[in-house]
């Protein structure tokens, strides 16, 4: 049985550092007006816009241990289309500070239905950002990596956090097969079930009703509705509708 997975906060704010560069650098070099594909409506800069206020918007939550309100959050939305990646940069930057003050059991607030600790802010934003520059990426014909070892913690995260969330926010149904994941590249295996109508996950090697393996990467982003172009290494075994079920939660 795998166990709770345990990062510091200084790795997850490692990785946000990194993937905001990069993310930061494409838009000093590469066009911003072409489409993302996994954000339908928006092209690469409204995708910057949109990461660079969520780490405003985390800083707050984190920082006051309490959502902004409707003037704080307006102010947060000062986006400067002249300088959009000095402007991430600076977020980004204003987040990690933030969030290195913080010890991980400290409250906070965040919209998630688990505990509201402090600890729960570095990994989100490592992982918000990781994909969404993956998105940046893709959309200026770049072939983007994700970091083993963090896709798996954002698998673990997708079942732990945002598969909940999705569930209370958007009233999704939990899929009455279970289904196992497992990668294959690094240490990840888990078991998603619904327990007469109740979601459950346990980070086990159990066999499930459907089974999706593979590197931790493509996983994550099949996950969250991305099509990684490395479909061709996932194999999936089992019964496909319940397998097709738990990969709509996240939409594609």
């Amino acid at each position: 049985m795998n166990a709770e997975p345990t990062r510091t906060t200084d790795w997850y704010l490692d990785h946000l550092a990194t993937d905001t560069e990069r993310f930061a650098a494409l838009l000093e070099t590469a066009s911003t007006d072409v489409p993302v594909a996994a954000c339908p409506g928006w092209d690469v800069l409204r995708l910057a816009e949109h990461v660079g206020q969520i780490h405003r918007w985390a800083e707050f939550c984190a920082a006051n241990a309490r959502p902004p309100s409707a003037d704080e959050a307006a102010a947060l939305e000062s986006f400067d289309p002249d300088r959009p990646a000095d402007w991430l940069r600076a977020g980004s930057a204003r987040l990690a500070s933030t969030l290195r003050r913080l010890d991980p059991d400290d409250p906070t607030w965040h919209p998630f239905p688990v505990d509201r600790l402090a600890a729960v802010w570095p990994r989100r934003q490592a992982h918000e950002t990781a994909v969404h520059r993956w998105d940046a990426e893709r959309a200026v014909g770049l072939e983007p990596d994700l970091d083993a070892e963090l896709a798996s913690d954002g698998i673990d995260e997708y079942f732990e956090l945002a598969v909940p969330r999705l569930i209370v926010r958007e009233s999704v149904a939990v899929p009455d097969g279970s289904l196992h994941v497992h990668c294959t590249d690094v240490d990840g295996e888990w078991l998603v079930w619904s327990d007469d109508g109740e979601y459950r996950m346990i980070r086990a090697h159990q066999k499930g009703d459907a089974a999706l393996r593979g590197p931790a990467a493509p996983i994550l982003l099949r996950l969250w509705g991305r099509n990684s172009g490395r479909t061709g290494e996932l194999d999936s075994v089992g019964d496909e509708s319940v397998l097709a079920a738990w990969l709509a939660i996240a939409g594609m």
